[in-house]
C-alpha cells in the first residue's frame, strides 16, 4: 500500500508521466553539506522520476557519490533564485536552508529518491533513474496559477543558461537566451506588480547578467 500512496502523491502533485516538470533536488555534498539546485525531473514511471543533471554540476557529482536526493516542489521564484545563484551576492533574498532528510524550507512538497540506475545521455549530461521512497505535501492549500511566478521560474532557468554559455563564449546562444528571457520579464512586468516576489527576481537577475557580461 506504501507504493500505492507514493503514486497517488505524484499524481496530486501533477507530475504527469512522461512529462518534465521543475523542481528544486537538493542532494548531499562529500563534506556532508546541502546542495540545492533548479532541475527538470521527469515521471517516468509512476513511481519513478529521472533527473539529468550537466557531468560538471554539483548535482552529477553528489548522486554518484551518494544515491539519496529530494525533489522539492514550490512555485516560489525567489526560492529558484537562491537555489540556482548562492554563491552570488543576491540583494534583498534570505537563503533557503535544507534540513538533514533534504528537505528545502520553505517547499509546497518534499519528494525523497534513491538512485536506482544512471547512464550517460550524451558527452556533457547524463540519466539518474530514482525510485520515489516517500512524499509529503506541506502547504496542501490549493493556489491560483500566476503566469508571473511561472515566467519568473522561467527566467532563472535561463539565467543558469546564460551565466554558463557567457563563460564558454558562446555568444549566439547568449543571446537567443537573453531575447529568451526578455520574453519572460516582459510578461512578469505585466501581470505582476513591481513589489512582487516575481518582479523582484526579474531585477535581481538583470543585475546578475549585467555583471556577468561585464566580467566575460
Amino acid at each position: 500500500m506504501v507504493g500505492v500512496g507514493v503514486s497517488h502523491r505524484l499524481d496530486e502533485l501533477g507530475f504527469d508521466m512522461g512529462s518534465v516538470s521543475e523542481a528544486i533536488v537538493t542532494t548531499l555534498n562529500p563534506d556532508g553539506t546541502p546542495n540545492a539546485a533548479p532541475m527538470g525531473v521527469l515521471r517516468a514511471e509512476p513511481e519513478t522520476l529521472e533527473i539529468r543533471p550537466f557531468n560538471t554540476s554539483a548535482t552529477y557529482r553528489n548522486l554518484v557519490g551518494n544515491p539519496r536526493a529530494c525533489v522539492n516542489v514550490t512555485d516560489d521564484p525567489a526560492l529558484f533564485l537562491v537555489a540556482a545563484f548562492k554563491r552570488e551576492k543576491l540583494e534583498g533574498f534570505k537563503t533557503a536552508s535544507v534540513d538533514g532528510d533534504l528537505r528545502l524550507e520553505p517547499s509546497d512538497a518534499s519528494i525523497f529518491i534513491s538512485v536506482v540506475d544512471s547512464r550517460e545521455l550524451s558527452e556533457i549530461r547524463s540519466c539518474f533513474t530514482c525510485k520515489v521512497t516517500g512524499a509529503e505535501i506541506h502547504r496542501p492549500t490549493p493556489k491560483v496559477f500566476s503566469r508571473g511566478r511561472a515566467e519568473a521560474i522561467e527566467a532563472v532557468i535561463h539565467a543558469t543558461r546564460i551565466q554558463v554559455f557567457l563563460g564558454e563564449g558562446k555568444a549566439a546562444a547568449v543571446e537567443k537566451l537573453i531575447k529568451r528571457f526578455n520574453e519572460c520579464k516582459d510578461v512578469v512586468n505585466r501581470v505582476s506588480p513591481p513589489e512582487s516576489v516575481e518582479a523582484r527576481v526579474i531585477v535581481e537577475l538583470e543585475r546578475l547578467i549585467d555583471e556577468w557580461r561585464d566580467q566575460a
